[in-house]
């Protein structure tokens, strides 16, 4: 076997796979340049390669590389985090393509008083948004997304997040405690089976000024063997069109991805891996 020569392409493959492994947070083209030393030229095809295998990914939320599903048949080191926007992406790119509008897998962990974007389709849709892309914080009570996180716990652990959200320092998180109306929208969005913006969010990021973006959402929470995943919202402009028309055109196609995504997490094992879920109630699939 001396005289057998290795293949430096898959060398050089295992090189860029471990500078992943070393970045749960995802990594940059310059990083992965600067990790590897490998030349620009190289790197590209490399990861090309690796993302048609799908051993890599690159997430729509930030552009970052990842590592990919597959490598889990190799490695059981794949945080379930990112296991999770890895079933998810699929669904959200299908859903951006058939409705042209964004859409964000907002996650939630502990006591936060935020929802985080975990993936996204803001860059691969052809309406503009006013809004950053990546993996930004989004505000619980406010939010589409994080209206329908809390609208599918039960009363006791949201009252829990309603008073971590008081203990906070975010403004729309404070506006909406302060209107006292928010078992009013848990019981709209559970009739309904999406939640929206509560009326006093505008738009503004977390911990940020408040701004109109001419922005509204729906989202629908993402529930696996009763516990509850995250959320899936639906981002819009104003203008286009009012929630009546938006809920008959389009919640469908969202409740689908909803349940896709929900299936494929549960047959990856995510239920039990991901830490912290919360008990699920008031939705189909609680």
């Amino acid at each position: 076997m001396q005289s057998v020569k290795t293949i430096r392409a898959v060398e050089r493959a295992f090189q860029v796979l471990e500078a992943l492994q070393r970045t749960p947070e995802g990594a940059t083209l310059a990083q992965l340049q600067a990790e590897t030393g490998l030349s620009g030229p190289t790197l590209l095809r490399l990861l090309k390669t690796l993302t048609g295998v799908k051993a890599v990914r690159r997430s729509t939320a930030d552009q970052r590389y990842r590592p990919g599903m597959r490598l889990t048949i190799l490695t059981r080191d794949m945080a379930p985090a990112e296991r999770l926007a890895d079933v998810a992406a699929p669904w959200i790119d299908e859903l951006c393509e058939q409705l042209e509008w964004p859409s964000d897998l907002a996650v939630h962990m502990g006591n936060d008083d935020f929802v985080k974007v975990l993936e996204s389709s803001l860059r691969q849709s052809r309406f503009y948004l006013r809004r950053r892309p990546g993996r930004v914080r989004i505000n619980l009570l406010g939010s589409a997304a994080g209206m329908a996180f809390v609208s599918a716990l039960p009363r006791d652990r949201r009252n829990e997040l309603v008073a971590a959200a008081r203990a906070g320092r975010d403004i729309h998180n404070a506006k909406v405690i302060a209107a006292g109306d928010l078992e009013q929208h848990v019981a709209s969005a559970r009739r309904r089976g999406y939640s929206l913006r509560h009326p006093l969010y505008r738009g503004g990021s977390f911990n940020g000024e408040p701004r109109d973006d001419a922005l509204q959402a729906m989202a629908v929470p993402v529930i696996a063997h009763g516990r509850l995943l995250g959320a899936l919202n639906l981002n819009w402009n104003r203008a286009a069109a009012s929630e009546r028309e938006m809920a008959k055109r389009s919640l469908p196609a969202l409740q689908r991805a909803v349940a896709g995504i929900a299936e494929a997490a549960a047959d990856a094992g995510l239920v039990e891996l991901l830490p912290g879920l919360e008990d699920a109630e008031g939705f189909a699939g609680a």
